[in-house]
């Protein structure tokens, strides 16, 4: 048995707390899986720090990777069927952070991703997006990591009330392709 989840939502929307909490509350259960396998937005994100140097992967190297994390998890489902373990204890809770949903917004109609959602199916994912409301994007968006972080988002936008609106923008587009997703 093989079941797992997917937190999805942008940038300071709480994935990375509930990520956590997951791990953290799952390892508590007495009846659930005993194995599980987390892998964060850190394995699994477009932009990635190369020995310090912000690198933007390109489309076809990020497929291959979410490819390669999914390849894993197929391999331990068999390796469990082969075994015969049916037993909830037996099996395997993965959790994926930024993984489809964030995907589908970052390449617009993929097939690539529509297969790997396909492979997450048969996987038993089920996913979460996290979102933030409009009137907490301004404290949770610019405010809560401080002034590098402010500079940051604050770059790419003349006023706060800019940023603000395309962060709403940005997570309306993930709802959209939440809903367009074969996983809920």
């Amino acid at each position: 048995m093989i079941r797992g989840v997917i937190i999805e939502g942008l940038s300071t929307s709480g994935k990375t707390s509930v990520f956590s909490a997951i791990k953290r509350l799952h390892s508590q259960t007495h009846n659930g899986e005993k194995t599980i396998i987390a892998i964060s937005e850190h394995y699994s994100q477009v932009l990635h720090s190369y020995q310090g140097v912000l690198r933007s992967m390109d489309k076809v190297e990020h497929i291959q990777l979410l490819n390669r994390h999914v390849d894993y998890l197929e391999q331990q489902f068999e390796w469990i069927d082969a075994l015969g373990h049916t037993k909830p204890s037996n099996g395997v809770f993965y959790l994926l952070e930024r993984f489809n949903v964030n995907h589908r917004a970052a390449f617009i109609n993929s097939e690539e991703i529509e297969m790997l959602e396909k492979r997450l199916l048969k996987l038993n994912a089920q996913c979460i997006l996290l979102t933030v409301s409009k009137d907490a994007v301004e404290s949770r968006f610019i405010e809560s990591r401080g002034e590098v972080w402010k500079s940051y988002v604050m770059k790419n936008h003349p006023t706060v009330t800019e940023a603000c609106k395309k962060f709403l923008e940005d997570q309306e587009k993930l709802r959209m392709c939440s809903k367009q997703s074969l996983i809920l």
